[in-house]
């Protein structure tokens, strides 16, 4: 995200650095409205798994683990704005948030594994 105050305004107006995050956003949106079952207004808890795309050079010695950009959080934050409307109200009722990255094994394409779990 990025912050301007046009001339004249107290407050700053954001904007999205990436334009590819809205369009990552309204997919992640379109397949949970074609899986979700209810739309609830209590806690949940949820857990995300990224599988981003493979290097051409990854050593087999290397970790699957993802140490490069985008981090973590921001792809996170991007997945629970975009099931806001769609399995909560808002994003604030998620209590309880597990995301790890990896890369993609070699012969899958980069995804990512979204679990809600609505607390009762």
């Amino acid at each position: 995200m990025r912050a301007f105050t046009p001339k004249g305004w107290t407050r700053p107006i954001l904007t999205a650095a990436s334009t590819s995050v809205k369009v990552w956003e309204q997919t992640i949106r379109a397949a949970a409205q074609a899986h979700a079952e209810a739309y609830t207004t209590g806690p949940v808890r949820v857990r995300l798994c990224f599988a981003l795309p493979r290097p051409q050079r990854l050593s087999r010695q290397a970790s699957r683990s993802h140490v490069k950009r985008p981090d973590v959080d921001k792809l996170a934050r991007a997945a629970l704005d975009a099931l806001t409307g769609v399995l909560w109200k808002d994003d604030s009722q998620v209590c309880s948030l597990t995301a790890i990255k990896t890369y993609a094994r070699p012969d899958e394409a980069p995804h990512v594994i979204i679990q809600v779990i609505i607390k009762t």
